[in-house]
């Protein structure tokens, strides 16, 4: 893998306790089950670096990690189960909202979807998000592996119509296999090197 010096920065609730860095940034975010964490692991090489924990949802803080002292991957809480509750979902509003906003280091959004399924309401809100606060946008769409290749390109079409982009712009993974992430980290590489 291209990366591989991995280490927990910060975990924070609230944005006084953001790490202080000049370092670019990029935010993941997917729902509960999509396999963030995996795919976040699967991409620095590590098998226990972000998370997954066995109650989908219950993670509620934004966890910063610092990759090769080069880019910092922000692991967002899952949505889906959370964003069902009201007040759980004024929660992860409250925590998400100031962080696309105040954080001129952050430069993407990895949206992490479950190739096998369409993309939802909270999917397209944080697309939204991300294009209000003029982010770049990739797409990884994880457990790839679940699908024949003719199924994968019919899923890519209609992931790409259901969200408003390319099909260009998804990228089919398999954490487990490791396929798919030289491409992923491709696309990170030009947007981290990109000037702010």
């Amino acid at each position: 893998m291209q990366y591989h010096d991995a280490s927990l920065l910060k975990t924070a609730a609230r944005e006084d306790q953001w790490p202080v860095s000049d370092l670019p940034e990029i935010i993941f975010a997917g729902r509960s089950n999509a396999g963030k964490s995996s795919l976040i692991n699967a991409l620095v090489n590590r098998k226990n670096l972000a998370y997954a924990g066995s109650t989908p949802g219950k993670t509620r803080l934004l966890n910063f990690f610092s990759v090769d002292q080069k880019v910092v991957f922000t692991d967002a809480p899952g949505y889906g189960y959370a964003t069902s509750d009201k007040a759980a979902a004024a929660s992860f509003s409250r925590l998400i909202d100031p962080y696309f906003h105040h954080r001129p280091q952050l430069k993407a959004l990895v949206l992490v979807l479950d190739a096998r399924r369409e993309p939802g309401k909270d999917d397209i809100a944080m697309i939204e998000y991300a294009r209000d606060a003029h982010l770049a946008v990739v797409i990884a769409a994880t457990k790839a592996d679940k699908l024949s290749r003719g199924a994968m390109a019919n899923q890519k079409f209609k992931i790409a119509k259901a969200l408003q982009v390319t099909p260009q712009s998804i990228y089919p993974v398999d954490s487990l296999k490791k396929t798919g992430l030289d491409e992923v980290w491709t696309r990170l590489n030009e947007i981290i090197s990109q000037r702010f």
